[in-house]
Formats: C-alpha cells, sequence, structure tokens
C-alpha cells in the first residue's frame, strides 16, 4: 500500500492555480499529507503572493497591446476671457464667452517594431512570472513534506519512548519484588530505577519533539505555530525500497521542466525583446491624426466708435499623417542599446548558471536519496535484529534462564533501533521530497508498507 505521492500536483496540472482559500482552519480529526498540501496551496502567503505577480504581468500585456489600437481624445472647453487686440485706430476691446468641445483621434501606423518588441517582452515576463508561481508552488509542497515527515516520525519516537517506559517500570516493579524476597542484590535495582529515570527523560523530550513539529508543521500549511493538527500515522515506520531511475534520466527531465528554470529562459526572452526596443528607436514613427471640433461663441466687441455684438458657430477638422525622426538625442539611444545587450548578457550567464545548478541539485538529491535508502535498509536489520534478541531474552526470562535486567537492556535495544528506523524513514521521505522537488516533476512512489 502506498502511504504518499511525493508531489500533489504536476508541473502542468498547477498551471494558473488560483491561490483561492480552500479552509480557514484544519478539521479536527487526523490529517492526510495530501489534505495538508491542499490547505497549505490556499493558505500559504508564498503562493498568493506570486499569484498576485503574475496577475499583474498579465495586466501588463494588454498595456504592452494598448498602442496597437487608436487613441480617442474628447476634450470640451468653455468660459468667458476679456482682451484686447491692437489695431491703428486703437485698441479693439473684446469680451466673449466660448465652448468648444473637440473630439481627436491618433493611430500609430509605423514604429518599426517598438510595439511589437514590447509586447514580446511582457509576454516573456508574464509567463516569466507563471513558471514563478509554479515554482512556488512546489516549494510549499515540499515544506509541508519535510513538516510532515519531520512531525511523523517524532510521533513514531514518542510511541517508542512511550513503550520503553512503560516496560523500564514493569521491569522496575519485577526486580524490586526480587530484591525484597532477597533474588536480586541493591545495585541491580538502582540501575533498574535509572534506567526509569532515564526512559521517563526520554519520553519528555519525544513529547517536546513532537510539540515542535506540529508547530513547524502548522507554519507550513500556513496557519499559526499554536493551530492544532493531528496527523493519521502507523503503529510503525513503512519499509522502503530503493530508487531505480538513472541519474541522469532525472537531470534530463529537471532541465526540460523546472519552472525557475523556464522563468528563466523567459527572462532571456525578454532581455532580447528589450534590446530590439532599444535599437528601433533609430527609426522614425509615422501617426495618423485627425480632430472635429465645434465651436459656439458670443462676444461683445468695439472698434473705435463701432462697437456690436455677435454669436456664430464653427466647425472644425482636419487629417494628417505625421513622421517624427529623432535625429541626435545625445547618444542616449546607442547608450540605451549597449545597456540593454549587457543586460541580456547577464541574463544569458543567470540562466546558464541556473542550468549548472539544476544538475546540481538532481544529482545531490538523487545520491542523498539512495544513501537514505540504505540506511532504512540498514534501521531494518537493526530493529529485527534487535526484536529476535528480545523474543530470545523473553523466552529465557520465561524458562527461569534469564532475569528481568537482561530483559530490561534488549527492551532498550530494541526502543534505540525503533528510534533509527523512525528517523531513517523520515530522511529517506524527505530526501524524496527534495529530489521531487530538483526535478520539478512528479516522481514515483518509492515508499511502500508492507
Amino acid at each position: 500500500m502506498a502511504i504518499r505521492p511525493l508531489m500533489a500536483e504536476s508541473a502542468a496540472e498547477m498551471r494558473a492555480l488560483p491561490p483561492e482559500k480552500i479552509a480557514t482552519e484544519v478539521s479536527a480529526k487526523p490529517q492526510s499529507l495530501d489534505s495538508l498540501i491542499q490547505i497549505a496551496l490556499a493558505n500559504n502567503p508564498l503562493t498568493k503572493l506570486y499569484w498576485a505577480r503574475a496577475q499583474a504581468s498579465m495586466a501588463a500585456v494588454g498595456e504592452a497591446r494598448a498602442p496597437y489600437f487608436p487613441k480617442l481624445t474628447a476634450k470640451v472647453v468653455g468660459g468667458s476671457d476679456q482682451w484686447y487686440t491692437p489695431a491703428a485706430t486703437g485698441p479693439d476691446n473684446f469680451r466673449r464667452e466660448q465652448i468648444t468641445p473637440t473630439l481627436a483621434i491618433e493611430y500609430l501606423l509605423l514604429d518599426f517594431g517598438r510595439r511589437g518588441a514590447d509586447v514580446q517582452r511582457t509576454m516573456a515576463l508574464m509567463a516569466s512570472a507563471g513558471f514563478a508561481h509554479q515554482r512556488s508552488l512546489q516549494q510549499v509542497v515540499f515544506g509541508v513534506q519535510e513538516a510532515y515527515f519531520a512531525h511523523e516520525a517524532a510521533l513514531w519516537r514518542r510511541q517508542a519512548a512511550l513503550t520503553a517506559a512503560d516496560l523500564a517500570k514493569v521491569a522496575n516493579a519485577t526486580i524490586d519484588a526480587e530484591y525484597k524476597a532477597g533474588l536480586t542484590a541493591e545495585p541491580e535495582k538502582l540501575t533498574s530505577r535509572k534506567r526509569v529515570l532515564e526512559a521517563s527523560y526520554a519520553l519528555e523530550e519525544a513529547d517536546s519533539a513532537v510539540r515542535i513539529t506540529r508547530g513547524n508543521l502548522c507554519l507550513a500549511v500556513g496557519l499559526p505555530a499554536n493551530s492544532r493538527i493531528e496527523i493519521a500515522v502507523d503503529d510503525s515506520p513503512p519499509s522502503t525500497r530503493k530508487l531505480r531511475e538513472e541519474v541522469d534520466k532525472w537531470i534530463e527531465d529537471a532541465l526540460a521542466a523546472r519552472p525557475d528554470l523556464a522563468a528563466k529562459a523567459s527572462e532571456l526572452r525578454a532581455a532580447e525583446a528589450s534590446t530590439r526596443r532599444a535599437r528601433a528607436d533609430f527609426y522614425p514613427e509615422v501617426k495618423l491624426e485627425a480632430g472635429y471640433s465645434y465651436s459656439a461663441f458670443g462676444y461683445d466687441a468695439q472698434d473705435g466708435r463701432v462697437k456690436g455684438r455677435y454669436t456664430e458657430d464653427r466647425n472644425g477638422y482636419g487629417a494628417f499623417v505625421v513622421a517624427s525622426w529623432d535625429l541626435f538625442d545625445g547618444f542616449e539611444r546607442s547608450s540605451r542599446v549597449e545597456k540593454r545587450r549587457q543586460e541580456e548578457k547577464a541574463v544569458r550567464e543567470e540562466w546558464e548558471q541556473a542550468r549548472l545548478h539544476v544538475t546540481r541539485d538532481v544529482w545531490t538529491s538523487y545520491n542523498l536519496s539512495r544513501a537514505a535508502a540504505r540506511r532504512v535498509d540498514y534501521a531494518e536489520s537493526f530493529v529485527a535484529s534487535a526484536r529476535e534478541s528480545r523474543d530470545a531474552i523473553k523466552a529465557a526470562s520465561q524458562a527461569g534462564l534469564s532475569d528481568a535486567v537482561e530483559l530490561s537492556q534488549v527492551e532498550n535495544l530494541l526502543a534505540d533501533a525503533q528510534f533509527e528506523l523512525a528517523e531513517a524513514v523520515a530522511e529517506y521521505s524527505t530526501s524524496l521530497a527534495a529530489l521531487a522537488l530538483a526535478v520539478g516533476t512528479r516522481v514515483p512512489e518509492a515508499v511502500t508498507k508492507n
């Protein structure tokens, strides 16, 4: 029976997943890893942050496309004024009232690639923001998995510590009875009491680890650390099987699927578009400008001894093709082109560096997973050996061939082996989740229950 999938969603499935509120509080019943991941994807601030950035990038694309449409402007000017016009016969005084609505249209006909470069740049940045959002989801998933496995291991350790404490108390009661009957010496009695204290101390440490890891799990889910989260765990850590995939295959998958690497590639395309946009500024612009205005006015005027009031309205219109070309700007455009070229070069080197880091991440995570799998094998062998020793001593004790001291010792060895197995399984599960994060896609389930 498979315990858990290592990635709740693949990169394609998580694309454009909005961080809608799924749950504001966790149910009192035990939660599975998948349910906690869903809650984290809805509550974790990191997913909301990158989602907002992706939405802003989408709006920026619409802003960059706006110059492809004509610009229509309406304007109304109204009011009154009083002034004069110089004339040979003396000043021509007037006072007037006027209202003039105007409708103007402007359409960019030819810009030699300026608008296209702007749109390509914003679309590349939108793709980069989308990939960054996908990567943030994968990071949130990994954070929940890491915290979940640590809390799971802490619960297993507490269970083993509780069993060891109970056995220590039973062994101590047996030794006390034997001491009173004169069947054992005082050193064995003192040693037995020490083991009870040691087991109680280990149980307190295990309880503290459970509380701390539960708080970390709450934070990973996006809830306050003091929230109550209960998870369902098996009675004992599951067995594991080793990875069978080749590391070269994982690296190829990572280079093809890692969202953060795809985001870097999109940033490179945006930088290339910015360079093209800077070069386009060396060419002219051709626009179509047209306008219509209607003016209704009335005025009082006096020219020498002649004066009167006049009212009228007029229509005005016009259409022009306007070409503009900046011939010299103090080397501003050439400096801008050089700046964009160097920025493009820097982004290209960042992309190459990111590719190298991806191969390192996969290589490291893969080998850590293999090492963690071997540690689980060793821990399972230790538990099996300790259990065989415990059973043998227990049988000998029932036959009168062994005492309670030896039985208590082997019980402690079994508890230590179970501690080690719980840590090893948690480390192995976390290493598989880290490998999934490094590859950027779902990896095969590699933890099974016998």
